[in-house]
């Protein structure tokens, strides 16, 4: 860079100083690329939680499980159907239609199993579960 400075300046000090001003262009292109990357690096991460409430990212299912089949009923599970973020969840039971004490707290990971919550039947009663709360956890 300097021997191309002086083949084509010959005034003294002009190279010096294209030669500075070059390096802070460079300095500041590494400093917004810096910059460029930490900024896409966050909006990724808040990406994944800026797709909308937690909640509807929870599902509930159900199958057959030989303690709750010998009851008459099935076996409740929830699940994260999110692709990349944790949830936690508040559940609470309910019994014959009337809210119990019972509360559930989880992190759901993505991908995971689907979370054994309990048998739909209990005594002959219907047992389900209600979202309490959910939210993104980081």
């Amino acid at each position: 860079m300097l021997g191309l400075c002086t083949i084509l300046f010959t005034r003294k000090g002009t190279c010096a100083e294209i030669y500075s001003q070059i390096a802070m262009i460079a300095h500041q292109l590494i400093s917004s690329k810096r910059l460029l990357s930490g900024l896409t690096l966050f909006l990724f991460s808040v990406g994944a939680f800026a797709n909308g409430d937690p909640a509807s990212f929870l599902k509930f299912s159900t199958d057959f499980d030989a303690k709750c089949v010998v009851r008459g009923g099935v076996m409740i599970y929830i699940s994260n159907t999110h692709s990349t973020g944790k949830i936690k969840v508040l559940l609470e039971r309910w019994y014959m239609d009337n809210r119990t004490a019972d509360r559930g707290r989880s992190v759901l990971m993505p991908g995971a199993e689907p979370e054994a919550l309990g048998c739909s039947l209990v005594s002959d009663g219907k047992q389900e579960w209600k979202v309490l709360k959910s939210e993104w956890v980081n």
